[in-house]
């Protein structure tokens, strides 16, 4: 998933569009609606899948009280359990609050408890566990009309771009680096892990300055770009940097200041860089690509020359890029301390590899040939090499400027912390930061200005041909949003289904099947028997009033009026108490 703190704008992404959602390990077919929707729809689940718990235990009853009536057992609570079968909670309440004496005395009330409570819990945690599942993520399919890919040459010729276009492109592309290093300075415990660090002493040089290698790694799949169809490519990342001293060619004070000159990558034939406290009030480091090893394909060589020299500070550094001595500004705000000169330089290397099926290649092998099953199209190829086919790290190190070293961000002016900083921090810092920029690779890419010219220009756009319209396949990606919801299908689908067949099934078995008997249960069956052959009513004090033969059951004086009656009461009697043999019928 990517890491932004991007607002994701509502243009660059599409709604109510069914998509493949990349996950890790595979896909899920999805649909994106807006966060409210989600939220509707999940309090509607829970009544769904409520009442399928619901419809379950109707089902359960009906073949427990069939069971019973079939072998004669009658109890009062039958009735009154199954005209609360709606209701778990109450069907609870009917066995914990008994209305007659004995009633814990019968060893079966413990186990219809104990059936009925399991019941409760079930409902209600199915209730809260499932309708959760048909939210996946919160991702949408990308607007393709929003994707700008800028390249970093001159598309007709190849060559590179002139001075005025290089200077867009930073302002474009600067922003999306502080979003990275923002990412990387607050990230969560869950992120750093995705990143590795490791910082081993090799020895010491003839001066007894410490020499140090750093080794730094990190993986991103294809689901943490937001590749809809292939979410388990995935790109390894292995790299690392030595303190090296054998560059620099020459240290003078000369000119009252110190300048330490070093040959890049070693060989003055490749340039050479002059590193003074001119550069900058606090430390700060400049980025290189160097030469490609021979016959080591996706191995790529950078370096960072961090200008430190004479920056002053209250705190004695000892890491080999920030050693300290004596200050040559003791005046200044009472700083004792400021970084020696010769400093050595970060000489790095770094191996991209990508894998995928079981295979690996390189950048420019993401295709069917080099990587079998791997379908991107040549659009996303062209737009993968551009951004990632150098360490991002590099480039990170570039936009940053500034702020590409952690002790500089942490600089008051021309003062900074030298006891707290290190190489290890810095360069563990731009990693977790290169690894957030290589996540959100395709997703910055829709993050820039509408007004950019050239915008639907093949010239100016990667993502475009030269008709003006949308490669293949370059869209076929997603996006993140707190404000988009991404749904299961397959959930939203299977819910209802489930709950209609288990609807369908305790219709169908209460309506045309044995079970039906149990229907004689139902209070209204109960009342209208009750009413129509004993013209019953209820009275004032909760009970039935029962009429005999046109005459009242009982007088005045409460004893029975006639044999006829006598008989209407005792069959009364047996329909809604627990007597389980039939009482004799008089007259017979």
């Amino acid at each position: 998933m990517t890491i932004s703190t991007a607002p994701q704008l509502r243009q660059t992404y599409q709604l109510w569009t069914r998509f493949s959602m990349p996950v890790d390990g595979g896909t899920r077919d999805a649909i994106a609606v807006p966060g409210y929707v989600a939220s509707q729809l999940n309090s509607a689940y829970t009544i769904l899948v409520t009442s399928m718990v619901m419809n379950l235990w109707c089902i359960l009853f009906a073949i427990a009280f069939f069971y019973m009536l079939n072998r004669d057992q009658h109890h009062r609570i039958y009735t009154s359990l199954w005209n609360k079968r709606a209701s778990l909670t109450d069907s609870l309440f009917e066995v914990l609050q008994p209305t007659e004496t004995g009633h814990w005395r019968q060893r079966w009330i413990y186990p219809v408890l104990l059936v009925i409570f399991a019941c409760w819990v079930a409902q209600n945690v199915v209730s809260i566990i499932v309708p959760p599942y048909i939210i996946v993520a919160n991702a949408a399919p990308v607007n393709p009309a929003a994707i700008l890919a800028r390249p970093n040459t001159d598309t007709s010729s190849g060559k590179q771009l002139p001075p005025s276009a290089l200077a867009e492109l930073f302002s474009l592309e600067a922003p999306s680096a502080l979003r990275a290093a923002g990412g990387a300075q607050v990230a969560s415990v869950n992120t750093e892990s995705k990143v590795s660090a490791e910082v081993t002493t090799l020895g010491t040089t003839k001066d007894g300055e410490t020499i140090e290698r750093i080794d730094y790694g990190y993986n991103v799949s294809g689901a943490d770009l937001g590749l809809q169809k292939f979410p388990t490519l995935l790109l390894e990342v292995v790299g690392a940097c030595t303190t090296e001293y054998g560059w620099l060619i020459s240290s003078s004070n000369a000119s009252g200041y110190t300048n330490d000159t070093y040959a890049k990558f070693g060989d003055p034939s490749l340039g050479t860089i002059s590193l003074n406290i001119f550069d900058g009030t606090a430390p700060i480091a400049f980025f290189y690509s160097g030469p490609t090893p021979p016959g080591a394909p996706g191995n790529t060589t950078w370096a960072a020359f961090i200008s430190s020299v004479d920056r002053v500070s209250y705190t004695q550094g000892t890491d080999p890029l920030y050693n300290t001595g004596s200050s040559v500004k003791a005046g200044l705000a009472g700083t004792g301390y400021a970084v020696k000169p010769r400093r050595p330089v970060l000489s790095c290397w770094q191996t991209d590899t990508w894998r995928y099926n079981g295979l690996s290649s390189t950048i420019i092998g993401l295709n069917s040939t080099a990587l079998p099953g791997l379908d991107l199209s040549p659009g996303m190829q062209l737009i993968l090499a551009r951004y990632l086919g150098q360490p991002r790290i590099v480039s990170i190190g570039r936009q940053l400027g500034l702020s590409a070293l952690l002790s500089s961000t942490n600089s008051i002016g021309d003062i900074f912390n030298a006891g707290s900083s290190s190489a290890f921090s810095d360069l563990r810092r731009l990693v977790l930061a290169a690894y957030i920029a290589t996540a959100n690779t395709l997703t910055d890419l829709t993050l820039y200005p509408g007004d950019v010219p050239d915008r639907n220009s093949s010239a100016g756009n990667l993502a475009v041909d030269e008709s003006g319209g949308v490669k293949p396949g370059v869209a076929e990606f997603v996006v993140w949003s707190a404000d988009i919801t991404t749904l299961s299908v397959k959930a939203i689908t299977i819910i209802p289904i489930l709950a209609f067949i288990l609807w369908l099934l305790a219709l169908s078995l209460l309506r045309w099947s044995p079970l039906r008997i149990v229907n004689a249960l139902d209070a209204a069956v109960l009342h209208k028997y009750l009413v129509d052959d004993y013209g019953a009513r209820p009275n004032r004090t909760g009970t039935w009033h029962q009429r005999g033969n046109g005459m009242d059951l009982e007088s005045k004086g409460g004893h029975p009026a006639e044999s006829n009656s006598e008989h209407a009461a005792e069959g009364l009697k047996r329909l809604v108490t627990d007597e389980v043999k039939e009482a004799p019928r008089e007259g017979d």
